[in-house]
């Protein structure tokens, strides 16, 4: 079961990690003007409505993964809610061809670096997966920095390698099962 649990936001993070190659790939040495986007622009914007939607989905998995508490949480839900506000942007400029709210982006933008940075850093203290913890706030400003040289491309591989760790069996679920079975050896069973 536990297995089973883990293998919706694994391929949330996948699915995350590829629309952003796709992004990454398409803006390589192509600037995307900020109106009548064409073919290119509106891959650009699909792909990452994609990857943001699936990110958020994954958060919450990555977050228990690195067994941070409250204020972990709550930073994940944070990134949620930005990575929700830069789809629903994403999406109204890809339906106008062409950037329509960028405020919205902006706060979205804002809300998912302070909720990552939120995460990472509780992440760095429950200690789980410290090296794992920062991960995606890096990736973020990774990502932003390169812009139209193809950023979103370390934002994929960070997503992958993301996926990869939602995919291993934490200590929390190793731990259970072998619990139950000295319990049970204790029991003469």
């Amino acid at each position: 079961m536990a297995g089973q649990a883990g293998t919706a936001p694994r391929a949330a993070a996948v699915v995350a990690a590829l629309g952003f190659i796709v992004e990454g790939v398409a803006v390589l040495g192509h600037k995307v003007p900020e109106s009548h986007w064409g073919i290119r622009g509106s891959i650009v914007d699909a792909s990452f409505a994609v990857a943001v939607i699936a990110a958020a989905l994954a958060l919450p998995a990555l977050a228990k993964r690195l067994e941070v508490r409250r204020v972990g949480h709550l930073g994940s839900i944070a990134a949620q809610v930005g990575f929700a506000a830069m789809a629903i942007e994403s999406t109204a400029s890809l339906v106008h061809g062409g950037n329509t709210m960028g405020p919205v982006f902006a706060g979205g933008i804002l809300l998912v670096f302070a909720g990552l940075l939120t995460l990472a850093v509780a992440g760095l203290v429950a200690g789980a997966l410290r090296w794992a913890a920062p991960l995606p706030v890096l990736g973020m400003l990774v990502g932003i920095a390169g812009g139209d040289q193809g950023g979103s491309l370390a934002l994929g591989a960070v997503w992958l390698v993301l996926a990869a760790v939602l995919g291993r069996p934490s200590a929390a679920t190793t731990a259970a099962p072998k619990a139950r079975a000295s319990r049970a050896e204790g029991f003469g069973v």
